[in-house]
């Protein structure tokens, strides 16, 4: 609290002992009570002032608070004039002691006459000095002569005011624990004051001054316990009223996070706008996690008002390292002088905002898992700044923010609980919401007919295909029907058998499984063949708790349905080839020399995060519609999906001639059709697809395999799955399509291929030379390719006679062709392993990969 050099209106403080904070808050202020006091009246007033305080003390919870913060804060800066005119003292400062931040902080006035809070560390200049030695100290004369005067020095010529002698002392509680430190400049001799100017004005001309004296110290220590007592209970005060404001705040804003529609989007916004009132924030952010990816993320509101994604790495920024260890990080004005500030500075500078104070704070479910952060920037000043542009904050921002405090924290601790509760309901409902979706999706996808009920076996939901089989429109409506009065089955009891599903008294009962039953539609509709599955449903943690149960129809009508399933999966020469000869695709099958391919899309799960459950089964449609057909072109069977992957055979379950060649040529194949598949995307303004292909050609065990209710045809064995570890394997390698050597050796002279490595998969003991197919020999390669692989030959043939070194020279040489050519810098790294870790006499040039 600085003192000023205006004169204060007349007035007196004994009227402010006797009637209270009404006159304060009515006209009156503190400092023209003060003003005119002499020194032995000054006794007179802080005693009682004093007295009263402890009754204000009292009575402090049944006071309205609103204001009483401004009315305390006038009453330090009153003291603090008042101390500096009793030893006649230019300027006065008190710094109080923060000690949660291990600061002293103090507030002026700026040049335009706004509160500026200022804060130094604990040892920084003479007051830091003094508050760490607890000692006085007096410099009499001339401040410019003692070394400590270069920030002095510094406001000198920034300012022109002039500093000749300070005193600075310690205020010491009764246990002898600093409270602040009083601060004095440029000892007025009180006869020179009178007969010239104003203070500022005899200082400036170097008109007679005098250095403070041991009477000086002596008169401060008689008003120190005083002094000290009016500080220290003003400061509760304040807190007081900061907490009740605050808490009331909280207590509005849990109150409209409750209310808050069990949205995400809506949270978010209730979370950030409520932490940002209840802070009095310019700015607030919540950040939620997502583990998967590694990263915390937001949706922002740009100019035009739409929503914006963003997200960083989970450890990146403020806002990552608390995502990454869960402590909350407070950093005071200045956040500049912050080592990790260097980001921030550059989206300042990048959009004009200046960033002064932060405070993070990690969210936490009730679960206690870390699920968000809280971030909230520039803690704005008590009072109505809104006319300032935060484009001029730059220049002094201090004058109207604040840093955010140890109150502020544990408010936001306590807000954090509430968000946590709010934000987990939302998450828990979008993730309801997404699963119904998807279930819809399923069912209508479904070729067979189901139907669900509840308790009492009235229909709750039938899928189009269910109301097809019943001979009923898509349109129609049979919703609370009973399920026994649409379905009849020949020659047996459909009533009966749901009357067991919905009271079962064995587990087989829960699940019944009547394959070719003749189901007779109640409507009159055709009659169909039907596989009937009926299954009770029950909750997962009392299965005697019945909630309904679900009929499955799997139509088996005539051949033709046979042979449309058995066309999704095989070409329909194959199919016919299958229904003439069934032997060829027995139950439990049998041993066949095969090529087995993988496919799976590169970044799948970025790829679809954003895009809603229908946008990903479209585009997972329209690209499996394109690469299965490069399956069926070249004669092999589609085995199955893998989510975004495909597994198709080459040579199963009817014998492949060159299967391995048939492999090849689908994957060359399938890499063109993905260029096509791409321009496609790119003129709807969507992003490319990237894929990764393995192929291994080995002997398996091909047939159907499963049990009664439930088979599948495929492929199993070793060779199935060194395949798909190949696939995964190319990702190693920076490479599209990887095969191994029983797959290339029968294409060799039809394929350009590079020879990559000697490996042996995880869970495997015998190692296999892996191959990247370039492409056919039909086809050309560029003259930097070839310039690659020759070098990469030769690089490779060192590495096995152990010459890592020169190795590493045509590695080197690699990947001056094309920096991107990962399996050049992959093998350079080993080399670099060998040279300082040699292999064993023993050692056959492989190498052991760690990951699937």
């Amino acid at each position: 609290m600085n003192h000023s050099n205006s004169h204060l209106p007349d007035s007196d403080l004994g009227q402010l002992a006797t009637q209270g904070n009404h006159e304060l808050t009515s006209g009156g202020s503190f400092a023209s009570f003060l003003a005119p006091l002499t020194p032995d009246r000054f006794r007179e007033v802080v005693t009682d002032v004093e007295y009263k305080l402890k009754i204000v003390n009292q009575t402090l919870s049944l006071l309205d608070m609103q204001g009483f913060d401004t009315i305390l804060e006038e009453m330090l800066t009153s003291i603090t004039e008042k101390t500096g005119e009793l030893l006649n003292a230019d300027r006065t400062t008190i710094y109080l002691l923060d000690e949660a931040k291990n600061e002293l902080h103090t507030t002026i006035l700026g040049s335009d006459g706004r509160p500026c809070e200022i804060r130094i560390a604990f040892n920084q200049g003479i007051a830091g000095e003094v508050a760490q030695s607890k000692q006085v100290i007096n410099i009499p004369f001339d401040f410019f002569d003692d070394e400590r005067s270069y920030q002095a020095k510094q406001q000198y010529e920034k300012t022109g005011y002039r500093t000749y002698t300070m005193l600075v002392l310690p205020l010491l509680n009764e246990t002898g624990e600093l409270v602040a430190v009083v601060q004095l400049i440029n000892k007025l001799k009180l006869n020179k004051l009178k007969e010239s100017g104003t203070p500022t004005e005899l200082l400036a001309d170097r008109i007679d001054y005098g250095g403070f004296t041991t009477e000086d110290e002596a008169i401060f220590r008689e008003f120190a316990h005083c002094i000290r007592l009016i500080l220290e209970s003003s400061r509760s005060f304040y807190i007081a009223a900061q907490r009740q404001r605050a808490a009331h705040s909280l207590m509005m804003a849990t109150q409209s996070l409750s209310q808050s529609r069990l949205d995400l989007g809506d949270t978010l916004r209730r979370v950030m706008d409520e932490a940002k009132q209840l802070m009095n924030a310019d700015r607030s952010t919540l950040w939620l996690m997502d583990k998967d990816a590694g990263e915390i993320w937001t949706r922002l509101t740009v100019l035009d008002g739409s929503q914006k994604e963003v997200r960083i790495p989970i450890g990146t920024g403020f806002a990552g390292q608390v995502a990454a260890t869960g402590k909350p990080i407070n950093i005071s004005f200045d956040l500049y002088d912050d080592p990790g500030a260097e980001t921030a500075k550059q989206t300042d500078q990048a959009t004009g905002y200046r960033t002064c104070a932060l405070l993070c704070m990690p969210v936490y479910n009730p679960e206690g898992e870390l699920i968000g952060v809280t971030q909230l920037v520039n803690k704005r000043r008590q009072g109505d700044y809104s006319k300032y542009d935060p484009r001029d904050w730059p220049q002094a921002p201090e004058c109207w923010l604040a840093s955010f405090n140890s109150s502020d924290q544990e408010f936001m601790h306590t807000f954090n609980i509430q968000a946590g509760i709010a934000l987990q309901n939302a998450k828990l409902f979008e993730t309801i919401k997404q699963q119904e979706q998807l279930q819809r999706d399923i069912l209508r996808s479904l070729s067979n007919g189901v139907i669900s009920t509840d308790r009492q076996g009235n229909i709750v939901c039938a899928n189009e295909s269910a109301k097809k089989l019943l001979g009923l429109d898509e349109s129609s409506n049979l919703e609370g029907l009973a399920v026994t009065d649409l379905i009849r089955i020949e020659r047996a009891d459909f009533r009966r058998w749901i009357g067991m599903a919905l009271n079962p008294r064995l587990e087989r009962d829960r699940e019944q499984y009547y394959p070719d039953q003749t189901m007779v539609p109640e409507n009159g509709g055709d009659q169909h063949s039907v596989n009937l599955a009926i299954n009770t449903i029950a909750t997962t943690d009392d299965p005697s708790h019945i909630l309904g149960v679900v009929v499955v129809m799997d139509d088996i009508t005539d051949a033709k349905r046979l042979k449309s399933t058995m066309y999704r999966y095989m070409t329909q020469e194959l199919a016919e080839q299958l229904l003439e000869n069934p032997d060829a695709a027995k139950m439990g099958g049998d041993r066949k020399d095969v090529s087995v391919m993988f496919s799976d899309i590169r970044s799948y799960t970025t790829l679809t995060e954003e895009l809603a459950a229908e946008d990903v089964v479209e585009m997972l449609n329209e690209y499996f519609e394109v690469m299965v057909d490069a399956v069926f072109a070249n004669r092999g069977i589609l085995d199955k999906y893998i989510g975004d992957a495909l597994m198709a055979v080459f040579g199963s379950p009817l014998p492949l001639e060159d299967h391995q060649w048939m492999a090849v040529k689908t994957a060359v194949e399938m890499r063109h059709r993905l260029v096509d598949f791409n321009l496609k995307r790119a003129s709807r303004g969507q992003p490319d697809i990237k894929i990764g292909i393995g192929i291994n050609s080995d002997v398996v065990i091909s047939g159907n395999i499963g049990s009664s209710k439930r088979m599948e045809f495929t492929a199993i064995g070793d060779g199935v799955n060194l395949s798909a570890r190949l696939e995964s394997t190319s990702k190693l390698y920076g490479t599209d399509i990887l095969i191994s050597e029983t797959t290339y050796r029968p294409c060799a002279d039809r394929v350009w291929a590079r020879e990559l490595d000697y490996i042996r998969v995880k869970g495997k003991t015998k190692p296999v030379a892996i191959y990247e197919l370039l492409g056919l020999r039909t086809e050309t390669i560029s003259e930097q390719k070839q310039q690659v692989v020759e070098h990469y030959q030769t690089a490779r043939e060192m590495y096995l006679k152990r010459r890592f070194a020169q190795a590493i020279g045509q590695f080197a040489t690699v990947l001056e062709i094309d920096r991107h050519d990962q399996a050049a810098a992959l093998h350079i790294e080993r080399c670099r392993h060998w040279l300082t870790n040699p292999p064993p006499d023993d050692w056959n040039g492989s190498w052991a990969l760690t990951e699937k």
